[in-house]
């Protein structure tokens, strides 16, 4: 299957040999009947693309799927699949294996499973990133089919955590909350994985929390269904890139393409930034202000003339390192790096080196000795137009930008050339979504308080407030006078309320 695969995307073996780079150590391919097995290949294009065969092998075995049950199902029903995330003990970031978007393309709702640290260790990124993703998938609502209820004994919610957790969803763009699973099982593989019943079947205190939720969705429903969201920020995000850099590591296989993407979307999160997330072949690019882009280390020139365009047209883009190094086919390019975005960096390179006791010169951000650090990944960057945001502190490197801005066209550019800390990383977009203009009075409220907001189906706009701490947090109401749902209560605008911890207020606008 591979190789007709093969046949039907690049039609020659000269094209494929010259694409892929097989005339190095003699891997070169003379006859379609010689195709190797990619077990054990050492070519990072042939891997690669094998990889990208497989996760349309997914798409297309769902689409058949569907097909079936499309035969049988009564006009009121529809089809769904709980799609899920790259696992490292909880959902974490881009699924490596499924490419979400074009799977997704043949069911009538996306699903999906989130799961995350609880008690202590619950601060809702998982829940707001695996809802961005899934409501992309669709570009509308969607439905968690399996969360946690119980789960792990480093999972039991604290009281109040699982109602924080299901209206979390639900500001996100879920339609459903459903726990995986009713009752904790009595044997095989997830006997202490719990549901929301014990082994016992008897209640419990997060049995009766759940039953809350229950009943406040179903008084509250009229209001908080269907919520339609509307960011100006967005991140292009691509599985192509994330099985390039498996192929082609950072120094010590330490950092991956998924950390690079939580690091940015992570700071946009605590500072109340709405995001939408995009793919290489999404067309709404200019629906946005602002796109960040993580590591695009594997990208068509087409992709990277979109983004020029987009920054020339007025938009603003942060990108960081590695992104724009090689073509779709994992083959870099032959100029000054970053090749294609160059120009609208205003920047070239082309070498990178593994930091050692790297700091930025004159601590730029503000963030102190122990977050004023470079990590991994550097690149030793030459502005031509651009502006030097931080350069490197070391005394061989020192000549060298680290962070720069560059003004192209209407837009404005941001390359992020090394592996910062979380707290350099926010500060780099707190700048850029004050460049965009996109600064405005949830930004004032900054995590544990976490904002969310949309428009529902009676074209009000609803406000989630969550304060992820244990403990009590005050905000004041900067928006127009409404009423708190949950409650009841009339809210005034510049009202300070207070949060109990673990606590959630959803105000609807008058």
């Amino acid at each position: 299957m591979f190789v007709k695969y093969m046949k039907d995307k690049f039609g020659t073996l000269e094209r494929l040999n010259q694409e892929f780079g097989l005339d190095y150590w003699s891997n070169r391919i003379n006859s379609w009947e010689d195709f190797p097995s990619v077990v054990g290949t050492i070519n990072g294009s042939l891997g690669a693309e094998f990889a990208r065969f497989q996760r349309k092998l997914v798409t297309d075995f769902l689409a058949w799927q569907v097909s079936i049950v499309n035969e049988y199902k009564r006009p009121s029903q529809f089809v769904t699949h709980n799609f899920d995330f790259e696992w490292r003990g909880y959902s974490f970031g881009v699924q490596p294996d499924v490419d979400h978007f074009a799977a997704s393309a043949s069911l009538d709702i996306a699903g999906v499973d989130i799961y995350h640290p609880s008690q202590d260790e619950l601060t809702g990124t998982e829940i707001s990133f695996g809802g961005d993703v899934t409501r992309a998938l669709k570009g509308t609502n969607y439905f968690v089919l399996e969360t946690q209820a119980q789960a792990f004994p480093n999972w039991t919610p604290y009281p109040g955590q699982l109602r924080l957790q299901a209206f979390s969803h639900l500001a996100s763009g879920a339609n459903m909350v459903s726990y995986w699973h009713w009752h904790s099982i009595h044997n095989s593989a997830e006997t202490y994985w719990k549901g929301l019943l014990s082994h016992d079947l008897e209640s419990n205190p997060v049995y009766e929390e759940a039953k809350t939720i229950g009943s406040d969705f179903n008084r509250l429903s009229p209001h908080l269904v269907n919520l339609q969201k509307s960011n100006r920020v967005a991140m292009l995000v691509s599985n192509e890139s994330l099985t390039a850099m498996e192929w082609f590591p950072l120094p010590g296989r330490k950092v991956n393409y998924n950390d690079i993407v939580r690091l940015m979307y992570d700071a946009l999160y605590k500072m109340n930034i709405g995001c939408d997330i995009v793919h290489p072949d999404s067309g709404n690019l200019d629906n946005y202000d602002l796109i960040l882009v993580p590591a695009l280390y594997a990208a068509s020139d087409e992709l990277l003339e979109r983004l020029n365009a987009f920054v020339r047209n007025g938009g603003h883009v942060v990108y960081t390192f590695k992104s724009g190094f090689t073509n779709e086919h994992v083959k870099v390019r032959t100029t000054h790096q970053p090749c294609a975005i160059d120009e609208a960096c205003g920047i070239r390179y082309s070498l990178f080196v593994e930091p050692k006791s790297v700091s930025f010169k004159g601590d730029p951000f503000e963030v102190g000795p122990a977050d004023n650090t470079v990590n991994t990944w550097m690149e030793l960057l030459t502005p031509t137009t651009a502006e030097v945001v931080a350069s490197y502190d070391h005394p061989h490197w020192g000549a060298y930008a680290a962070i720069t801005k560059n003004r192209h066209g209407k837009g404005t550019t941001t390359y992020v050339g090394c592996l910062p800390s979380a707290a350099v990383m926010s500060k780099v977009l707190e700048m850029t979504v004050k460049d965009a203009g996109l600064w405005g009075m949830d930004q004032d409220i900054q995590y544990p308080l976490i904002v969310k907001s949309g428009v529902n189906d009676q074209g009000k706009t609803v406000r989630y407030y969550f304060n992820y701490s244990d403990r009590t947090e005050t905000l004041k109401y900067p928006h127009a006078e409404g009423k708190e749902l949950l409650s009841g209560q009339a809210v005034k605008q510049g009202a300070v309320r207070e949060l109990t911890r673990w606590g959630i207020a959803i105000i609807e606008e008058a």
